[in-house]
């Protein structure tokens, strides 16, 4: 059975965790630059009223996905 793709999308963000928190302060800095912010990679979604807002985010040392 093929998965969902909001529960592939989970399951990704479960296992950039689980090695973000395997990873020292520099290479998470540098992770957390690549998933959730910098010019070149930024997850966002577009709400209603056209509004840009990040869709992945950083809450207790773990991603989330952040869906408006």
């Amino acid at each position: 059975m093929a998965l969902t793709n909001e529960k592939v999308i989970e399951k990704v963000i479960g296992r950039l965790t689980e090695m973000r928190l395997k990873m020292d302060a520099e290479e998470r800095v540098v992770l957390d630059e690549m998933i959730i912010g910098g010019p070149e990679v930024v997850a966002h979604a577009l709400t209603p009223d056209s509004q840009v807002v990040p869709r992945v985010i950083l809450e207790d040392d773990k991603y989330r996905v952040v869906i408006p």
